[in-house]
């Protein structure tokens, strides 16, 4: 192979090593990235000779027509035709339509954002997957391909493997995990399973093209003689066949129910196909594979996958897991939007209209990949994508009846199996749309159609594959749209949230300078600008518009972000606190719809607080947040920043708080974070008077007040602080050491050793306290 020939088969092989490990491409840096390889990898290909047509691509066309139907749901319509096409879409909007005053027109999607990105998500794939057909359709180019991603996988499953023994907290042993799920460098075990899926299949067939042929008539011994004797070929066939077991026992161990079941349905269909198509194939090889794989499994521990399989059940029977709660809600979104689907991309922002599962978790998929393809796209969605995948199924079953060349029929079984295990795992997960899976996906239709008629024999005529109609000029050509698109949207996405990153962390209030007001307005600016098609910058924007006394700015800003993302309650609630009193009802119907369209009870509350205290109902807010306080504590925090910004005093916000430690603790925190430490610990302080209230105690409500004494050098308030938490927890050893240094640091050498010896009796181990216990003995002897 030329070097230029190897140089494209690099950068073709890049975005598949860097999409797994950028932690499984699940954030928009990471997606970028990919997206931009495919379209250099793109490019790289077709320039070397774009006057040559393209090989026929299986699928091209519903994969074509696919990304037209998303691209419709995009284009503004007329309104009269969205009524007409999809009239939830219409509702949707309908709130802030009638707000504008002006005849504009509609998409489809009723989250235009999430409906782009996914457009060059699948741009991007697909672009992927007719480079694949063109590229490896050379047998050299396919082998070299097919065996990196091996190699490949195996790395990650021993990296899988060791991580979740050694750090199952932090991916790469370095980056936090709040799920605790994470395998290897997914987040999500169930995504990091959808990968193996892909990928073990490609190993089995490695390991059985290269494993050596013994004669059937030969005895046991001569033949285990025979096997380890050939050279050609062992060294891999034992790492490959350990790569499976290793592989497909990871998904084991990760406890991920549908990539077990998955995976397992996956090897259990290569060999049932390879023995359709090989009738003469040994049944021992499965067999023996199989039970391999048990006694790996057994080695690990069968109990915690029975106790996770168990967790679908509650213990009278009934089903114990949410989604099946998702999937009926969802039903609901596909009787409403069933012809044009809601928007590839827009589950997160139209699942809350349906929700009936109670609590606050974020649902921002189906956990169905064929049920959300139904609720975004609609039936023609559904449809062009089965079309697809059938067709290229259909291709590979065609020629894998032809082939008498035992590579080829291997790895048409591998792909096969893969797409196949991938779409069991997607009637109960959202695998498809991991950036990593989805694009291994298409590789694995590329390898299907590719493996199937690549010719490994012949240096002319290399593939069964005719030539099509299109040039290789257009291939050219969406390579170097996906680099505009992808550039444009998913780097502009990413750039204007570095942007808001920026000031995501002040909180908007009356109290903040114009100055700052000012910085935030600059950056939130500078984030809208970048990503023009997010509501979440305006819809902050106009809130600082409004701490800038410009109502009617911020008024327009917030509609503007009320077109962008119409189903955020929060923009719809924003959008009617700003609303002029002579439009009250208005206002009011805004604020009932801006609750029914989000799960987040916080800004529910927030919203008709701010809405009472800006109509002077100081009184009837005042009831509302004693109320919500007391049901949970923790909706203070929420709420403190809105009440300081409306001058609530000590008086009112005693009135407010019930009497729990925690509850005037947390009101003490926010002063100490706003800069205010007298405030702070006037609320501290009070705290401490309602001790005989509570059950369970906690060492740093007394932490808090010594800390503070110390830092402002009143020693004698943080000693009688001190003193009152061994008073009221005296097995809390760190107050004990702390007693011990002050008596040390005045010369009651005998109390400081007191003090430390009882140290040592609630914590053996403290070597700390028992090296200053030393040194107290030393003058002793």
């Amino acid at each position: 192979m030329s070097a230029v020939k190897s140089l494209i088969l690099v950068v073709f092989l890049l975005p598949l090593a860097v999409a797994p490990l950028a932690f499984g491409t699940v954030e928009g840096w990471s997606l970028l990235l990919v997206e931009l390889q495919v379209g250099v990898a793109d490019l790289a290909h077709t320039l070397r000779d774009h006057r040559v047509r393209l090989f026929a691509t299986p699928g091209l066309l519903p994969l074509m027509l696919l990304l037209a139907w998303m691209a419709v749901q995009l284009l503004p319509l007329p309104v009269p035709l969205v009524k007409l096409l999809s009239p939830h879409g219409f509702a949707a909007y309908e709130p802030v339509y009638g707000l504008l005053g002006e005849d504009r027109w509609l998409p489809l999607s009723v989250y235009p954002k999430g409906t782009l990105l996914e457009l060059v998500r699948i741009f991007s794939y697909a672009l992927f997957y007719v480079l694949t057909v063109q590229l490896l359709s050379a047998g050299e180019k396919l082998k070299r391909a097919v065996e990196f991603c091996c190699w490949l996988a195996l790395f990650i499953g021993l990296l899988a493997l060791l991580q979740k023994f050694t750090s199952p907290d932090k991916v790469f042993w370095f980056r936090p995990s709040s799920t605790g799920q994470s395998m290897g460098p997914w987040v999500n075990r169930s995504q990091y399973a959808g990968y193996v899926e892909l990928v073990v299949p490609l190993l089995l067939a490695l390991a059985l093209y290269y494993r050596p042929v013994v004669a059937d008539d030969e005895s046991w011994r001569k033949r285990v003689v025979a096997f380890f004797s050939r050279e050609e070929g062992i060294n891999r066939y034992l790492v490959f066949s350990f790569g499976v077991l290793l592989l497909a026992s990871s998904v084991f161990v990760s406890l991920c129910r549908g990539g077990i079941i998955a995976v397992t349905l996956s090897l259990l269909f290569f060999f049932l196909l390879l023995s359709w198509k090989e009738r003469r194939y040994s049944r021992l090889v499965p067999a023996a594979f199989f039970a391999l794989l048990v006694v790996i499994v057994s080695w690990f521990g069968w109990q915690p996958i029975v106790e996770r399989f168990d967790e679908i059940f509650t213990g009278s029977g009934q089903f114990a897991v949410d989604r099946l709660l998702v999937w009926q809600d969802s039903l609901g979104i596909v009787r409403d939007f069933w012809l044009t689907g809601s928007g590839f991309g827009t589950f997160i922002a139209v699942y809350p209209l349906y929700r009936t599962v109670p609590g606050e978790a974020i649902y921002d998929h189906a956990h169905n990949d064929f049920l959300e393809l139904l609720t975004n796209g609609g039936a023609p969605g559904l449809l062009l994508a089965a079309w697809f995948v059938l067709a290229v199924f259909a291709h590979g079953l065609k020629m894998l009846r032809r082939r008498r060349d035992r590579y080829a029929i291997l790895l048409v079984t591998a792909a096969l199996s893969a797409i196949l295990g991938v779409l069991v795992h997607s009637f109960t997960d959202f695998n498809m749309h991991n950036g990593a899976v989805g694009l291994y996906f298409f590789f694995l239709c590329g390898v299907a159609v590719s493996a199937g008629n690549t010719r490994f024999h012949y240096q002319m005529n290399t593939t069964l594959l005719k030539r099509g109609r299109l040039p290789q000029s257009f291939l050219a050509l969406a390579g170097m749209v996906l680099l505009l698109v992808a550039g444009a949207f998913q780097g502009g996405a990413v750039v204007g949230r570095y942007h808001y990153n920026g000031v995501k962390d002040i909180y908007l209030s009356r109290q903040l300078s114009a100055e700052r007001l000012g910085e935030v307005a600059v950056g939130l600016d500078k984030a809208a600008t970048f990503d023009p098609w997010e509501g979440l910058d305006p819809f902050l924007l106009g809130e600082v518009q409004r701490f800038q006394n410009t109502p009617e700015l911020a008024l327009a800003t917030s509609l503007r972000a009320g077109v962008k993302d119409p189903l955020d309650g929060a923009i719809l609630q924003r959008i009617g606190l700003l609303l002029p009193p002579e439009r009250r009802h208005e206002a009011e119907a805004l604020l009932e719809e801006g609750a029914r369209r989000t799960v987040k009870r916080e800004l529910l509350l927030l919203s008709r607080v701010e809405w009472l205290l800006s109509r002077d109902q100081r009184t009837t807010a005042s009831q509302v947040v004693r109320q919500a306080v007391a049901e949970n504590g923790k909706m203070l925090e929420v709420l403190l920043p809105l009440l300081h910004s409306f001058h609530f005093d000590r008086s009112e916000l005693a009135a407010l708080l019930p009497s729990r430690v925690g509850s005037w603790m947390r009101c003490g925190d926010f002063y100490k974070h706003s800069g205010d430490l007298d405030e702070a610990a006037y609320y501290w302080i009070r705290a401490l008077d309602f001790l005989d209230r509570e059950e369970k105690l906690d060492p740093q409500w007394f932490v808090r007040l010594f800390q503070h004494y110390q830092q402002r050098k009143e020693g004698d308030k943080a000693l009688e602080i001190l003193r009152l938490g061994i008073v009221t927890i005296p097995t809390y050893a760190p107050f004990h050491e702390w007693l011990g240094d002050h008596y040390l640091a005045i010369g009651i050498l005998y109390r400081a050793r007191e003090e430390y010896q009882q140290v040592l009796l609630l914590e053996p181990l403290n070597e700390g306290v028992r090296h200053k216990l030393a040194r107290l003995e030393q003058p002793l002897k």
